[in-house]
């Protein structure tokens, strides 16, 4: 208990995270929550007035935009329908299953492996490699408490995920045939333009990389830990990353912001998720001038008909 407590006051991250857990800050207005947030985490005041910064335009953007097709957009069963008359439904990992609740999985009707998700939340999957061997009290109830939670809204106070109906998908596992396991493209677009991609590999090492890289594929060293890669550091170009950037652009083209994140594996696209607010706009990885750079790349213009001003 008390090395818990060492780790929450160490680091900002976990005290935000922490702080976002207790029931009495779900009474505190979304506007001075994000601000207060903000602060703790990044270490400085957000001007939301007139935000400069990546991560003061997500935060406007969370109280302002409030474009009723986030709210479908964020559930990871609804976009579904969405993805496949964007791009068409090749792109989506076969589903398996959808839930009300984790008491009604069909665990017969399950393959050996699959992924579970909770459609309201980050982070919520539980990978089973062996259906043998995985424990489904222990599943169930996690699940569950993930379903209650709505930790995802409380957190960032990212507005869509509150009108969310919280159901339970399973999807298709996909084995990688990269040591490192599956590899994530994360593709940052602004105004309905893919300017870069982030490419996180090696993940079930524990030790993911995260390499950035422009549409020339040059190296961004946009993060603190940039700094210590070599200058010729490289990693191979996939084959079908110019197709992924053309996909990116399909999907992000109405937005004034998202990441578009996709898998390639066995020569094939798959859709990962949309991510309006990456990190809930509380990314302490980026350097402070990769984070003033990137805020040029929104243009906020208020006369867009979504925009408003938020109601807490």
């Amino acid at each position: 208990m008390i090395e818990r407590v060492k780790e929450i006051l160490s680091s900002p991250a976990e005290f935000g995270y922490w702080l976002s857990g207790r029931r009495f800050c779900r009474m505190i207005p979304d506007e001075l929550y994000i601000k207060f947030k903000y602060r703790c985490i990044l270490g400085r005041w957000p001007n939301l007035d007139d935000p400069k910064y990546l991560s003061e335009k997500i935060q406007w953007l969370k109280l302002h935009d409030r474009n009723p097709l986030y709210i479908k957009l964020v559930d990871k069963y609804a976009v579904r329908g969405y993805i496949e008359e964007k791009i068409g439904k090749e792109y989506l990992v076969p589903l398996l299953g959808v839930w009300d609740s984790p008491m009604g999985i069909n665990w017969d009707a399950l393959p050996d492996k699959f992924v579970l998700k909770t459609v309201n939340g980050s982070h919520t999957n539980i990978i089973c490699t062996d259906k043998n061997r995985l424990d489904r009290e222990k599943t169930i109830s996690t699940l569950l408490r993930w379903q209650k939670s709505n930790q995802t809204f409380y957190y960032g106070r990212e507005w869509p995920y509150k009108f969310v109906k919280p159901r339970i998908i399973a999807e298709e596992y996909i084995d990688s045939t990269t040591p490192g396991g599956l590899v994530d493209y994360k593709f940052m677009c602004f105004n309905g333009i893919a300017d870069n991609v982030m490419v996180c590999s090696d993940r079930q090492t524990g030790k993911t990389r995260f390499d950035h890289f422009d549409r020339g594929w040059n190296l961004l060293r946009y993060q603190y830990v940039d700094s210590d890669k070599p200058i010729n550091y490289r990693i191979s170009k996939p084959d079908l990353m110019d197709e992924m950037f053309r996909i990116a652009e399909l999907l992000a083209k109405p937005f004034p912001y998202v990441r578009v994140d996709l898998y390639c594996e066995n020569n094939r696209i798959y859709f990962g998720e949309l991510t309006f607010y990456p990190q809930s706009g509380f990314d302490t990885d980026y350097t402070e001038e990769t984070d003033l750079y990137l805020g040029t790349k929104i243009n906020i213009n208020s006369e867009k008909p979504n925009y408003q001003k938020s109601k807490g």
